[in-house]
């Protein structure tokens, strides 16, 4: 019996059965119960081990049953040996635990079956009942079905063998209606249930009555179903008998009453139900009308074929392997039937209760006016109680507690203080004597995972609703509902409104009304009885189960087309099959559709994720706590963890690198595109009319297309491995007390850390000891310029400015230091960049493409096979000759070779790309290149050396570039230059500011002797971060110079004068403060900046209090320097039609500057992220078009930006470095990372990866991209023109004669002759490297629009011009075979000629049409092989009338196609216009398609 037929049966009335029925139920049910007796089964199931036993009381589970429960209880704990006794009634068992002497099992059984009958309580018996895991596989269900599946394919062979005349195949199909039907299934269903032999029964009838027909296919499709249900119950056993003594190990825990399942209205019937229901409908309607037309058994046959038994059986494939699946993660079903309906729910609500805990976690700190931060740290986190977060606590005079309840004088607010108070939530303060010191914001510990579920939610499209009260905390709901008294209620008011309900609870009351409940228990907290899936604590599981759900929703939408072509296949062999085959044809048809779908169902389950990636919530604010507290919370110390400490951390958590997709799993994938199951159909309908050899090479041409993919994307992915392998990370850590190196991914929390100058860091981690360490963090925060880190705690929002913490995947700038590792893997800042990256990509556009010439191919290929079948029928051919011809046709007419040649193309233009240094990942998106309209690339790394460089130099009153200084400027260099370490090669220096000083000076020409004749240095006073400059004395003509550099406010207060056009003037303190706005200012557009003073000192030998009196000269101002060649790069691009926008994180000031920089226009439209906040998605894709820089972006913002341009229709790629750029470059129609400097993030998000980190890789990438589209366009021309042709000329010959002259088999041979070859040199060319800015200029060409179409029109008529010239001629000279036979040449031929046409002088090309052309000889003039494809060998006459034919019809398409491309374009390319260029759109004079490009006809 189905799933669906069981779904449907708890839906329906009582239903009273005759008695014939009962009768012969109890007959054929006596041999069921001794079936089941002998494979040991009993009526009463018992599940024990050591100390317990769990029996089952029948009728305990319904209502009222609370009485039995009860009785049974004290009856049992009465008998001596008995411990205690609880009953469980959603198991429908009592947990019997014995003692010594331990009493008979039989006693027990003996003793609730008296308690049955003497409790006044009745059963319904018309309520069946539950099934708990442990039952496990030997049930009388699973045992009885494979017995009864044995026995039936006993009888079919035995009636195929012996002379028995077997019964008619109506006779199953008729049972298989009542099993898929409701209501008839209901009068079957329910008159039986009371009777436990009824889960014998239906199988054992259905597989008996399918032997006596001489069936087999619906016998092994049900075998399979209850192998897979055999491997799932067992799994599901074997993970209960696991937690069967946290579940029911003492009377607490076991006990659970009778719960409350009845639902305010009947479940809305699914997308599965619904077509059952109407198919059966139809079915029986069809029949009807078809008896007067084609007879009772034709239509009868027609009426079986709409039997859908596709859905159940994919649903049950899905439920069953997707059980095995939870089962191994520890997830208890205890009602498994919820896993078959999952496609069923439409509405996930989540209890408040399970997303978070009573517990509390300090977020955020800011200290007031006066306090010291690292003090008032210490006291907070030694204050602060997780347990008891709203508890008063003071100790040695400092007090914390809520704000409301502490005495104390407030100082008043400051900035961060101010940002806590307008956030809300829980504040803390923290009062010192009898004033506060600091305000604290504590938020609730969130359970682990939660941060998935809205995400899975969104991906399943399920409407998200949260049960509780804080609107603030829960904004991702779709909407509120009351929870914790009034969550049952909530549920009921869902499914009153038509809901079907997943509650994610431990509310045992709610989940037992919900249709899905998942339970949700700590394993100190009683177990959700009542829930049908007991999940534990791991929402990562919840997000897994919600995902799967999605998954449910679409695998039941494809089975169901999976049912409507069985039932196609099915009706078609009704009224063309012989009537003896029926309806064994149709039912076949059935069968084989619900053996795909079940398939099907089991692949998908398969396929989800094996473990559902969560990074914890970012909720331990490490840079707040001072070194010694992040010690202590850690578990470690200052000489890190011992080895056997490291490896338990390490096993205790996920850290599986993940497993290379397999190129089994990769070939399937590379199946998944529009036109597989198209032409799978069409390979099924061949081999039904008896053409196995046209479904063989339908077939071969398909798995080679997915073959030849499936191969370069594992050879790409393995080059990448081996790119991600050679920039593996390591560390030195302290381990055991020694410092070892470690790999990146062996590191753990609590490892401490020595990291130095140009170390990349391993892992997230907090500053212990910090010696001038800086920090280049632009691969995560966009900064360009080095951050200086502390090893005190910091208060700050923002992760860029948390100095006190390391992020995995940036670089040590510059100095050394000490670091305790605080997070790994995907718990990292990183991590959270790439789970987000994780996010569903867009359809690729080919992916699209093939779907739109799908859905025009598919009625093409039906309505030419409907005319040729109309015409045979007129004109008096028979009904079964006549429908083989057209699904031959049909077939054939199908441009089956599409997806190898665009597959082949792409892999060809992948190849073209790796010899430019660029990884394609998916060559899909080879073809999304060349529509790219929009360029989205992050400035740092991409645009930007990533290093710092000499921006500029001022005095304070004037500034200038560093390639435009005056004198005056260059002696301000020339005192940098002399107050930074000597070095032979600026590489050499430690400090990333002395190189870019040594470098700008070198640039400009300046020495350390520059108005300071004959000086050398004598001493220095090197630079520390407590200090914050560098000192050099140096020797001098005029004496002794002390030359300074460092940070302004380090620097400035030492000077009391300014050095200004050569006169030295004083400096006091309101011309200090002008100097620090004016220095800031400039610190805040994105520079760093130094300064520089100098003064006259008599002693060589200077130290930290000599370091006074100094005179201000000026400052240098130090930023990213511009790659050469972003300009002509950008420019390039721009020509090509491709919008571009720079996508950074800094200052608009600084954005524009680098932008102009690489821009021939100075006008640039800059707008901040904060500005685009402001607009809803339509007013911000419109606001996009005009923008060339947004700065001050997130990686929120830049995901945005890529979402709301996609939805305005643009063609999107993204180019980037960095973790931030990360889920960017993931959703972008192509991603293209940097591979030399990018993160793991990036690359693992990529589709493409430039290995050599030029831009012009991205310029050639453009041009493949175009280039390959252009050459496809033409070979699509031809394929899909070819095509049409075919199909015109087959039905003008049909309707002319009945038949059409050229077979299915000789139309796939004018397929392979036409469309894999010659087409295929068509679409591989490699771009005419002479013509790369034409091809460039070209455009992207989103629609194909008029060209194509024109293309594909010119080459239809050729062709049925062509064939039709060639047969008409020859049917006046010859038999009907010899008019085909020149047909198929002067079709071939002129298919060639125009693939000659198109392709020019390219030798590819030509030999590829010359072999096509010597196989065609080959196959007509081969006496045998000429026979199979129906050809007759030709003469002289035959080859000069298809020779004739082709080249007329070939040069008569040359002639019209010149003559057409020679008229005005009345269309205009709607492409995007370049910045810059007034945003005027193109108009008719820049036309789609460039005439001098090399690739034209």
């Amino acid at each position: 019996m189905t799933s669906l037929g069981r779904a449907a049966g708890r839906l329906r009335p009582p239903v009273a059965v005759p008695r014939v029925v009962g009768e012969a139920s109890r007959s054929v049910g006596s041999t069921a119960t001794w079936l089941a007796r002998l494979a040991g089964l009993t009526r009463r199931r018992v599940w024990s081990r050591p100390g317990r036993h769990h029996i089952e009381v029948h009728g305990v589970c319904q209502n009222g049953g609370d009485i039995l429960a009860r009785q049974v209880e004290a009856a049992l704990e009465r008998m001596p040996g008995v411990e205690w006794a609880r009953v469980n009634a959603p198991s429908g068992r009592v947990v019997v635990a014995v003692g010594t002497p331990e009493p008979k099992l039989r006693d027990l059984i003996a003793t609730v079956a008296r308690t049955e009958r003497t409790c006044p309580h009745e059963p319904d018996p018309e309520v069946p009942p539950p099934h708990p895991p442990e039952e496990g596989p030997r049930t009388p269900r699973t045992l009885g079905g494979l017995a009864s599946d044995a026995l039936g394919l006993t009888i079919s062979a035995a009636t195929r063998i012996l002379p028995f005349t077997p019964v008619p195949g109506e006779v199953a199909g008729l049972l298989g209606a009542v099993d898929l039907h409701p209501k008839l299934h209901a009068l079957a269903d329910r008159g039986l249930r009371a009777d436990p032999r009824a889960d014998l029964l239906f199988p054992l009838a259905e597989a008996v009555v399918q032997g006596l027909t001489g069936g087999w296919t619906g016998i092994v499709v049900d075998g399979a179903q209850r192998v897979v249900q055999w491997g799932e119950a067992r799994a599901q056993l074997a993970a209960w008998a696991k937690a069967e003594p946290r579940l029911t190990g003492d009377p607490e825990r076991a006990v659970a009453r009778t719960p409350k399942l009845e639902r305010p209205r009947p479940k809305p019937d699914g997308p599965a139900e619904k077509y059952i229901t109407r198919m059966l409908t139809a079915g029986a309607v069809a029949a009807a009308a078809a008896v007067p037309v084609v007879g009772r058994k034709r239509a009868a046959a027609l009426g079986l074929s709409a039997l859908a038994k596709a859905p159940g059986s994919g649903r049950e494939g899905y439920g069953a392997q997707l059980g095995r699946i939870l089962a191994r993660r520890g997830v208890i079903a205890m009602d498994r039937s919820v896993l078959r309906e999952l496609d069923r729910i439409d509405t996930l609500v989540l209890d408040a209760a399970v997303l978070g805990s009573d517990r509390g976690v300090l977020a955020d700190l800011a200290p007031l006016a006066g306090a010291d931060t690292a003090q008032v740290a210490a006291r907070t986190f030694a204050l602060f109680d997780p347990a008891a977060p709203q508890e008063l606590r003071q100790a040695d005079g400092w007090r914390l507690g809520p704000l409301d309840r502490l005495d104390a004088d407030d100082p008043g607010d400051t900035a961060d203080s101010r940002r806590l108070r307008d956030a809300g939530g829980t504040l803390l303060g923290l009062v010192e004597g009898g004033r506060l010191a600091a305000v604290l914001r504590v938020d609730p510990e969130p359970a682990p995972g939660v941060d998935t579920l809205p995400a899975a939610a969104r991906q399943a499209g399920l409407r998200l609703v949260v049960a509780g009260d804080d609107d603030r905390r829960y904004g991702f709901a779709d909407a509120l509902l009351p929870g914790g008294d009034r969550l049952a209620e909530s549920v009921r008011t869902l499914q009153r409104d038509g809901a079907v309900v997943m509650l994610v609870s431990g509310d045992r009351a709610a989940l037992g009304v919900a249709d899905c409940g998942l339970g949700i228990s700590a394993p100190e907290d009683l177990p959700p009885w009542g829930a049908h899936l007991l999940v534990g604590t791991d929402l990562r599981v919840v997000a897994f189960l919600i995902e799967a759900t999605g998954v449910a929703r679409r695998m039941t939408r494809r089975n169901i087309g999976v049912s409507l072509a069985g039932t196609g296949l099915g009706a078609l062999g009704a009224l063309t099959a012989d009537p003896v085959q029926l309806p064994g044809r149709s039912l076949a048809a059935v069968n084989g559709a619900a053996a795909l779908a079940f398939a099907h169902g089991v692949w998908q389950a398969h396929r989800l994720p094996g473990r559902t990636e969560s990074p914890a919530p970012a909720i331990t604010a490490w840079h707040l706590m001072p070194a010694q507290t992040v010690l202590d919370q850690l578990g470690t110390g200052p000489e890190g963890l011992a080895s056997n400490e490291a490896q338990r951390r390490r096993s205790g958590g996920p850290r599986d690198a993940p497993e290379p997709t397999g190129l089994l799993r990769t070939f399937v994938d590379e199946l998944a595109n529009p036109l597989t199951p198209v032409l799978a159909a069409g390979a099924v309908l061949s081999a039904t009319f008896g053409s196995l050899v046209d479904a063989a090479l339908v077939g071969g041409v398909v798995g080679g297309s997915a073959l030849i993919g499936a191969v370069h994307q594992r050879n790409t992915e393995r080059s990448l491995a081996e790119l991600l392998s050679r920039s593996a990370v390591t560390a030195r850590a302290r381990r055991d007390g020694a410092e070892r190196v470690l790999a990146a991914e062996d590191l753990v929390p609590g490892d401490v850390v020595v990291l130095e100058s140009g170390d990349a860091v391993p892992a997230d981690c907090r500053v212990l000891e910090s010696v001038g360490l800086e920090a280049d963090e632009s691969s995560l925060t966009g900064e360009s310029l080095p951050v200086g880190k502390t090893d005190q705690p910091v208060v700050a929002a923002a992760v860029a400015d948390r100095r006190s913490m390391l992020y995995e995947g940036t670089t040590i700038a510059a100095g050394h230091g000490v670091a305790v590792v605080v997070a790994t893997g995907a718990d990292t800042e990183a991590g959270r960049s790439l789970a987000l990256a994780r996010q569903a990509p867009p359809a690729s556009g080919v992916e699209a493409r093939l779907g739109r010439l799908t859905r025009s191919a598919v009625p093409l290929a039906a309505g030419s096979a409907v005319a040729v079948a109309g015409a045979g029928l007129l004109r008096g051919v028979p009904l079964a000759e006549t429908a083989a011809t057209a699904a031959n046709l049909a077939v054939a007419s199908v441009p089956e070779g599409l997806p190898f040649l665009v597959s082949a193309a792409q892999l060809a233009a992948a190849r073209r790309l790796a010899e430019h240094g660029a990884l394609v990942r998916n060559p899909r998106t080879i073809e999304a290149l060349g529509r790219v309209d929009v360029l989205c690339f992050d400035k740092t790394g991409t645009l930007t050396e990533g290093k710092l460089l000499l921006a500029g130099v001022g005095d304070g009153s004037r500034y200038a570039p560093a390639d435009r200084l005056d004198e005056e400027l260059r002696s301000t260099l020339a005192a940098a230059l002399r107050a930074t370490p000597p070095a032979a090669d600026p590489d050499d220096l430690g400090l990333q500011t002395d190189r870019a000083v040594w470098r700008g000076a070198t640039s400009a020409g300046v020495v350390e002797q520059t108005a300071a004749p004959g000086w050398r240095g004598v001493g220095e006073l090197p630079f520390e971060p407590s200090r914050g400059y560098h000192a050099t004395v140096g020797e001098s003509g005029d004496g002794l110079l002390l030359s300074v550099k460092g940070a302004p406010e380090r620097v400035l207060p030492r000077c009391t004068g300014r050095r200004t056009r050569g006169r030295e003037e004083p400096l006091d303190d309101a011309g200090r403060d002008e100097l620090h706005r004016l220095l800031a200012d400039r610190a805040g557009a994105g520079h760093r900046i130094l300064a520089v003073a100098e003064c006259r000192v008599t002693d060589p030998e200077v130290t930290d209090e000599d370091v006074r009196d100094l005179v201000f000269v000026g400052f240098l101002a130090l930023a990213d320097g511009v790659r050469d060649s972003a300009a002509p790069a950008v420019r390039r691009i721009r020509q090509a039609g491709v919008h571009t926008i720079m996508i950074t994180g800094d200052h608009p000031a600084t954005a524009e500057a680098i932008a102009a920089t690489i821009s021939e226009h100075d006008d640039q439209r800059v707008v901040t992220a904060t500005e685009l906040d402001q607009l809803d998605d339509e007013a911000l894709a419109a606001r996009l078009a005009a923008t060339d820089v947004v700065a001050r972006c997130t990686p929120a913002h830049k995901v945005r930006i890529i979402q709301a341009l996609q939805k305005f229709g643009r063609t999107v790629a993204m180019t980037g470095d960095g973790a931030n750029d990360a889920p960017a470059i993931r959703l972008a129609d192509v991603g293209i990372a940097l591979g030399q400097r990018g993160t793991p993030a990036a690359r693992a998000a990529a589709d493409l990866v430039v290995t050599d980190d030029r831009l012009e890789t991205i310029i050639a990438t453009l041009v493949e991209g175009r280039a390959m589209w252009s050459s496809v366009r033409h070979a699509l021309s031809i394929l899909v023109g070819g095509n049409l042709g075919e199909i015109a000329f087959s039905v003008l010959t049909a309707a002319s004669t009945g038949r059409s002259a050229l077979t299915g088999r000789q139309l796939l041979l004018v397929n392979l002759l036409t469309d894999l070859a010659p087409a295929l040199a068509i679409a591989v060319r490699p771009p005419d490297a002479d013509h790369v800015d034409g091809l460039l200029r070209e455009g992207p060409d989103t629609s194909l629009g008029a060209t194509m179409t024109r293309e594909i029109g010119l080459r239809a008529a050729a062709t049925t011009l062509g064939a039709t010239a060639g047969w008409t001629l020859a049917r006046y000279t010859g038999r009907r075979r010899r008019a085909g036979t020149v047909a198929l040449v002067s079709l071939v031929g002129t298919q060639l000629g125009q693939t000659v046409l198109a392709g020019g002088t390219s030798p590819t090309v030509l030999a590829s049409a010359a072999a096509s052309v010597g196989v065609l000889v080959a196959v007509v003039q081969t006496p045998g092989v000429s026979q199979f494809f129906g050809c007759t060998p030709l003469g002289p006459v035959g080859w000069a009338i298809a020779t004739g034919s082709a080249l007329g019809a070939t040069f008569a398409n040359g002639a019209v196609s010149r003559l057409v491309e020679g008229l005005p374009s009345t269309s205009a390319w709607q492409g995007s216009p370049a910045p810059g260029d007034g945003g005027e759109p193109a108009t008719a004079d820049t036309p789609a398609d460039d005439d001098s490009a090399p690739d034209r006809p």
